[in-house]
């Protein structure tokens, strides 16, 4: 039987050393492919972690420029409130201003002209004589 298998090996070992070398082959791609897998898994999940972090980065920019608008439509009401206000103190210091020359100038109608041109910004065009 010894000389059986001795003969077999001799006659056959070229298939045995490629049959061998296919199963060594396999077990080491089978290992490099499962490294490969975890390899591509780690980069997945790398890849999920930054879509994450562009998202909330993206939220916050977005709740920053909500928060920003809304302060600039408050600021933006309260200086229209405050020209609003001096525009209607200056309407009425010119009426005052307005009454108080048609009271002093009133029956001087050349200086009553031109102090109200004065204060009202009109160029008032006398009639010539």
């Amino acid at each position: 039987m010894l000389l059986s298998i001795k003969d077999f090996l001799k006659k056959f070992w070229g298939y045995l050393v490629t049959g061998v070398g296919i199963v060594i082959g396999l077990l080491i791609f089978k290992k490099r492919t499962t490294t490969y897998e975890l390899e591509i898994e780690g980069l997945r999940s790398s890849h999920k972690k930054e879509i994450e972090d562009i998202n909330n980065a993206r939220d916050a920019e977005r709740k920053q420029y909500e928060e920003n608008e809304r302060k600039f439509q408050e600021a933006l009401k309260a200086i229209q409130k405050k020209y609003d206000d001096a525009k209607k103190d200056l309407d009425e210091k010119k009426k005052s201003d307005i009454k108080d020359i048609v009271v002093k100038y009133g029956n001087r109608p050349d200086i009553l002209a031109q102090k109200l041109s004065e204060v009202t910004g009109f160029k008032i065009i006398l009639p010539e004589d």
